[in-house]
């Protein structure tokens, strides 16, 4: 039985061949033909020339994923030379596999492209998405800061850029505190480097009790002022002060609004921002430190949206969390 059944997957692997008219040898062929180059370096009429190459790949591989998709994860993994091809690739079986697997080798080869080859538009928000999703993303934030001038604008925002500090915020802000304190601390302690001020930024702006640490840390390796003003932003950081009175919103009506945006459902949220003029004044008020996992998520996924406002928005959620970090420790 068991034989006729290995038979039977042979001539099935083999028909599905013959039917594609497609073999992994033909896919390599092809994308040896097709990659091995630099966009950057390219005019516009041979981008146009080469984009035309690159859909015979997609369409090829599209005629039979099942055979091609696991030659062309195999050509991702052994084309360690060629950060184009695996960039481009990897979004090709994203395309027709969503799964964490290829998500992590997205995050690889994304984080290995140079990001003067790619559109940063398309490359900033699934670096975002990810780490909002609880993957690590710290190399493709490392790849972004450590890149001279990432810029770029969305046509809504009309002359505000998402520059290198928004793409930080985007990357770091939307992962987990604890993946992204660590490697936030070490680029922070990096010297003569044009985005120290941004990792410092990001690390007193994570306010948790190992970020606090971490700035207490640096703090005894930089020099004056500085030192003092990160002593300063940890032992006093920015407060909202409660509305007095009574709220006349209550905490469940911030929780499932809150909730609801999470999961795709903003207009709750939207209503409270307009109806709600100083809300984080009255979210410090009616919340306790029992809703800051929630308060975090949801800043989170602010700083993912990867918009010139996400640091007002990830600021303004910094100053209630440490508002409500306060009351825990009885301030």
């Amino acid at each position: 039985m068991k034989k006729f059944c290995a038979l039977f997957s042979a001539a099935f692997l083999a028909f599905a061949l013959n039917v594609s008219g497609q073999t992994c040898d033909d896919l390599k062929g092809l994308i040896d033909k097709s990659y091995g180059f630099k966009p950057s370096k390219l005019t516009a009429e041979q981008i146009d020339a080469k984009s035309a190459e690159l859909d015979k790949v997609w369409n090829m591989v599209e005629t039979n994923t099942e055979v091609l998709l696991p030659c062309l994860i195999s050509e991702i993994s052994r084309r360690k030379d060629d950060s184009f091809f695996r960039f481009n690739a990897s979004n090709l079986l994203y395309k027709h596999d969503q799964s964490v697997a290829t998500k992590k080798l997205m995050i690889e080869t994304y984080s290995g492209a140079d990001l003067a080859d790619i559109n940063l538009r398309y490359w900033l928000p699934y670096m975002a998405k990810f780490g909002e999703e609880g993957l690590d993303v710290t190399k493709a934030g490392q790849t972004w800061l450590r890149f001279p001038k990432p810029v770029y604008y969305l046509p809504q925002h009309g002359p505000r850029p998402i520059d290198k500090g928004v793409g930080a915020l985007a990357i770091f802000g939307s992962m987990d505190e604890s993946i992204a304190t660590p490697v936030l601390a070490q680029l922070a302690s990096e010297k003569d480097t044009d985005f120290r001020s941004i990792a410092i930024w990001l690390l007193v702006k994570q306010a948790t009790s190992d970020s606090d640490k971490a700035v207490t840390e640096l703090a005894t390796k930089v020099p004056s002022p500085l030192s003092d003003r990160l002593i300063q932003d940890v032992s006093k950081p920015k407060l909202v002060a409660p509305r007095e009175g009574t709220p006349k919103t209550s905490r469940e009506t911030f929780v499932k609004a809150m909730n609801e945006l999470l999961e795709g459902r903003p207009d709750s949220w939207i209503e409270l921002t307009v109806e709600v003029k100083d809300g984080e004044r009255v979210m410090v008020a009616v919340l306790s430190e029992a809703d800051l996992p929630l308060i975090r998520k949801f800043r989170r996924k602010y700083a993912a949206n990867a918009t010139p406002h996400s640091p007002d928005w990830y600021e303004t959620f910094t100053q209630i969390i440490n508002t409500l970090r306060s009351k825990k420790k009885g301030k």
